[in-house]
C-alpha cells in the first residue's frame, strides 16, 4: 500500500473527526430521527391460527375489505345483504377458502377477553367464528349471488341449441344441398361398392375439399358452389337459414349438464341448511327469512331451466337420429361444428370461384388486346 493506517496515527484528533462529521455526515430528517427515537411497536404474536392463514386473511382484509369494518362485515353476513355495495361473490369465496378450521374457530371463541391482544387477522377470524354456521352460510350466499348470473348464461345456451336444431331440420336449402352432394357422390362412385348409397356421415362435408379436380387448383367444393350458383341459385345461400348454429356449436352439453347438477345440489343443500335457521340466535340474523324467499323463487326458475334442458336433449337426439347418426356416440358440439365448417368452406369456395372468373376475364381481355395489336400492325404493313 502507498499509505498505511500506521502512518496516519499522528494525524488523528477528536477535533478533526468532529469537523468531518459536521461537513460530510448524512443528515437525518426530523421524521427519521423521531422514528429512531420512538420505541418499536410490539408485534402481536399469533395465538391460534398459523402464519400462512394469518397472511392470507391479511391479504384479503387489505385487498378486498379495506372499506369495511369488522362490524359491517358481520352485519352483512348475518343480514344476507344482497345489495351491490355488499360483499361480492369473489370476496365471499375468498372468506370460505381462508376460513380457519372448526377447531381453530372454537379456540378463537374462547379468547373473547383477549380480543384486543389479537392481531388483525385473528380478530377478523374471531368475528367470523362467532357467526352461527358460518361455512354453510357463506356457501349459500355465494350460490345466491351467482344464481342469476348462471341463469343468464345457461338459458340462451339452451335456446341457441334448440333454435339450431330447428333451423337445420327445417331448411329446405340446406336439405337440397345435401341431396345434391349425395347425387354427385353416387355418380362418381358408380360401378363401385359405394354407388347408390342412401346417405353419408355428416363429417364427410368437411372432407369435400379433399377431392381435387383435374386442374389441381379447384376441388369438389368449388364445383358444388358453381353448380348451385348457376343451376340452383335458390339454394346457394343455405347458410342464411342456419344463423343459430354458430352460437350452438360453442355450447358444451357436458358443461351444461354439470352446471345444472351443481345448481340442483346447491338448492338441496340450502333447503337442508334452512332447517337450522328456524329460530335465529340473533335478532339481526335474517338468513332464514331471506334465503327461504330466495329458495322458493330459485326452485321455480331451476324447474323451468331443467325442463328446457330436457327439451333440448330431445331436439338434439331427434336431429342426430334424423341424419343417421348414433345419439350416444355423437358429440353435439362436433355435429354443429361440422356443419359450420362446411358452410364456411363453401363460402370460401364461392369467393375463390369469383376470383378465378375475374382472373379468367382479365386474361381473356389481355388476349383480345394482344390480338387487336397484332391486327393493327398487319394493317400498317
Amino acid at each position: 500500500a502507498v499509505v498505511s493506517t500506521q502512518s496516519t496515527g499522528e494525524l488523528e484528533s477528536n477535533d478533526l473527526f468532529k469537523e468531518i462529521n459536521s461537513q460530510f455526515a448524512a443528515k437525518q430528517t426530523k421524521d427519521v430521527a423521531a422514528a429512531i427515537a420512538m420505541p418499536k411497536k410490539k408485534v402481536k404474536e399469533l395465538k391460534v391460527i398459523d402464519p400462512k392463514m394469518s397472511q392470507n386473511l391479511g391479504i384479503l382484509l387489505n385487498a378486498n375489505l379495506k372499506s369495511f369494518t369488522f362490524d359491517e362485515i358481520r352485519s352483512s353476513i348475518l343480514k344476507c345483504d344482497d345489495s351491490e355495495s355488499s360483499l361480492s361473490p369473489s370476496v365471499l369465496e375468498s372468506m370460505l377458502r381462508y376460513l380457519p378450521s372448526a377447531e381453530d374457530m372454537g379456540n378463537l371463541r374462547q379468547l373473547k377477553g383477549e380480543y384486543d391482544d389479537l392481531c388483525s387477522a385473528e380478530q377478523f377470524a374471531f368475528v367470523l367464528s362467532n357467526i352461527p354456521r358460518i361455512e354453510p352460510r357463506l356457501q349459500a350466499m355465494v350460490f345466491r349471488k351467482k344464481f342469476e348470473e348462471e341463469l343468464k348464461e345457461l338459458t340462451p345456451d339452451i335456446a341457441n341449441v334448440m333454435a339450431a336444431c330447428e333451423e337445420i331440420r327445417e331448411s329446405e336449402k340446406f336439405s337440397k344441398c345435401l341431396e345434391l352432394i349425395l347425387l354427385i357422390g353416387n355418380y362418381m362412385n358408380s360401378g363401385s361398392r359405394n354407388a347408390n348409397t342412401y346417405g353419408f356421415k355428416l363429417n364427410f362435408l368437411t372432407k369435400l375439399q379433399n377431392t381435387k379436380a383435374h386442374d389441381n387448383r379447384t376441388n369438389m367444393l368449388h364445383f358444388l358452389a358453381e353448380l348451385l350458383e348457376t343451376k340452383h341459385p335458390q339454394w346457394v345461400n343455405f347458410k342464411d337459414d342456419l344463423k343459430s348454429v354458430e352460437k350452438a356449436r360453442r355450447v358444451s352439453d357436458d358443461q351444461l349438464s354439470k352446471q345444472l347438477r351443481g345448481m340442483k345440489k346447491s338448492l338441496g343443500n340450502l333447503k337442508k341448511e334452512l332447517e337450522f335457521h328456524k329460530t335465529p340466535e340473533n335478532l339481526d340474523d335474517q338468513f332464514g327469512t331471506r334465503m327461504s324467499a330466495f329458495l322458493e323463487v330459485a326452485n321455480d326458475q331451476y324447474s323451468k331451466l331443467e325442463t328446457a334442458y330436457q327439451s333440448m336433449g330431445k331436439y338434439v337426439t331427434e336431429l342426430i337420429t334424423y341424419y343417421g347418426e348414433d345419439p350416444k356416440k355423437t358429440n353435439i358440439e362436433d355435429f354443429f361444428s361440422d356443419i359450420i365448417t362446411f358452410c364456411n368452406d363453401f363460402e370460401t369456395a364461392r369467393a375463390e370461384n369469383t376470383k378465378i372468373k375475374e382472373a379468367k376475364k382479365r386474361e381473356e381481355k389481355q388476349k383480345e388486346m394482344k390480338e387487336m395489336e397484332k391486327k393493327k400492325k398487319k394493317k400498317k404493313k
